[in-house]
């Protein structure tokens, strides 16, 4: 399952770079399965993990094509991780910072490695072009963008403080926002 999640997933992404790079997107979806491998051996978790970013961002993706793919679980794992797009940047964050807590611990598990993920790419590239990363975002201010990912980091504290990565998590947040 987990080889045909990365198939799609490739598939799905053809064509899409992560923000202001050259980087196939895939690579990203590539990382959050193997971080969240580091916490589960389940292969619905680790395949909804590299179908993440399907629905939210992929034409013709939507949670009843992955029930049909893989199934209803995966499907709502990644329903559970995917923001609604019609809504303003700060609805969104808000709503995941909200929603992240009480979510399924595998939905909270994904929504780690994603934003563990994140921060590993904030914090490689930021050496290197400095503020001028943060208009990469549709965000563009970096504070806002701390307080998304903080908020998130104090959301799942409580259940992953454990975790060496969410441990890793913490330390890119302190060392890139402060």
């Amino acid at each position: 399952m987990i080889d045909r999640a990365v198939e799609f997933a490739t598939k799905a992404h053809e064509g899409q770079f992560r923000k202001g790079t050259r980087r196939p997107y895939i690579v990203h979806p590539i990382e959050v399965k193997d971080i969240v491998s580091t916490m589960t051996r389940d292969e619905e978790v680790i395949s909804a993990a590299v179908l993440h970013d399907t629905i939210e961002d992929c034409q013709g993706v939507t949670r009843e094509v992955l029930a049909l793919e893989f199934s209803p679980r995966v499907a709502a794992m990644v329903a559970g991780e995917s923001e609604d797009k019609s809504k303003t940047w700060m609805e969104r964050k808000s709503a995941t910072i909200q929603s992240i807590g009480s979510a399924p611990r595998e939905v909270q598990m994904i929504g780690l490695a994603d934003k563990l993920s994140n921060m590993r790419d904030i914090d490689r590239d930021y050496p290197k072009v400095g503020e001028e990363l943060w208009k990469r975002f549709r965000m563009k201010d970096k504070k806002m963008i701390g307080w998304y990912y903080k908020g998130v980091r104090d959301a799942l504290a409580e259940d992953f403080q454990k975790e060496p990565v969410f441990q890793e998590y913490c330390r890119l947040i302190q060392k890139n926002f402060g």
